[in-house]
């Protein structure tokens, strides 16, 4: 099971938020898993999709679909559980989202909304201030190191040939090197925990610091080149700036901190 399955069905066991925005990272297309997580016989789902307008002009979420949805939950059984889920809620038309608001300001018991999108800054501030916002991180993050010594070398020199020249000839060198780069692994794409563990191991080298940032950069560069999504690109930006703050003798750990919050 994955990270996405293990954080819904805790929410489907606790108290869902009565309006919760999913932002969904680039690359993301299997909302499936997340609605699958709440179908049992105490749920009733309820999905909005986008559509063509009836003039066949635009495509969207429009203010008919919200009415319909208000008239809908209206009549919701008594003792079951109602999760409206918008797929994209970004394609919601600005008067259907101020017709949602209205719905939302208006909580009912046993009346969820999941707004899922992979553009948060296309809702209304209004509608926004009315949700708890979660933010999924890219589940497709796998991170392998090549196996051969001799193109694993490659990868971690970047083009360096003193690196690669000293990679090849001292072998405690590489074997250190190569651990920097398992931490990469773990900086760019581990779990919160693991990545505090990692910070909290480091204490307080800032040569360990900027190595660590460095591989992570080599990381984020290859996988851009074979997978791009914005979500890399924000990961890279965030590590060039660690990297300038530690050179300019910045708290390591508040850096390294900073980096993965």
């Amino acid at each position: 099971m994955n990270l996405i399955n293990l954080w819904m069905n805790k929410m489907s066991k606790d108290n869902l938020p009565h309006a919760l925005i999913l932002e969904l990272p680039e690359g993301f297309d299997n909302l499936k898993e997340i609605i699958d997580s709440f179908k049992n016989k105490q749920n009733y789902i309820l999905e909005i999709n986008e559509h063509k307008s009836p003039s066949g002009t635009t495509i969207g979420i429009f203010i008919e679909d919200i009415r319909l949805l208000r008239d809908t939950v209206k009549t919701q059984r008594k003792g079951v559980q109602t999760i409206v889920i918008i797929h994209d809620a970004a394609k919601l038309t600005e008067q259907a989202q101020n017709a949602l608001l209205k719905i939302l300001e208006e909580p009912h018991q046993n009346l969820h909304f999941i707004l899922a999108t992979k553009r948060i800054q296309s809702l209304l501030d209004t509608v926004r201030s009315r949700c708890q916002v979660k933010k999924i991180a890219p589940s497709n993050l796998t991170i392998d190191l090549p196996t051969d010594k001799k193109d694993r070398i490659k990868f971690m020199s970047d083009g360096d040939k003193f690196l690669e020249s000293r990679l090849i000839k001292d072998s405690k060198f590489y074997d250190k090197k190569v651990k920097v780069f398992e931490s990469a692994k773990i900086f760019i794409s581990g779990s919160q925990l693991d990545k505090m563990a990692l910070i909290t191991s480091i204490k307080e080298s800032r040569d360990e610091a900027l190595d660590l940032v460095n591989a992570s950069l080599t990381v984020c560069k290859f996988m851009i080149t074979s997978h791009y999504n914005n979500d890399l690109r924000m990961k890279t930006d965030k590590l060039l700036q660690t990297g300038e703050s530690l050179r300019k003798n910045a708290n390591i750990r508040l850096a390294l901190l900073a980096c993965v919050i």
